[in-house]
């Protein structure tokens, strides 16, 4: 009969899911941390855009008057 530690097995199985546990909490925050990034990115070349788009049009009509 083979004998079976038990009580090894669940005190690893439980420090196993404990560090899962903290990564995926630190894969989270990192998620959440990129994503706030990533809008922030896309507002500001938004903004960007916008403004080269005024800028353009601007300068056509100067072009326009004279």
């Amino acid at each position: 009969m083979i004998k079976t530690d038990w009580k090894s097995k669940a005190i690893e199985y439980a420090h196993n899911n404990k560090l899962l546990k903290k990564r995926i909490k630190e894969l989270k925050k990192s998620r959440d941390d990129w994503k706030e990034k990533s809008i922030n990115n896309k507002a500001r070349a938004d903004k960007l855009s916008a403004d080269i788009k005024k800028i353009k049009s601007k300068l056509s009509e100067l072009i326009e008057i004279q």
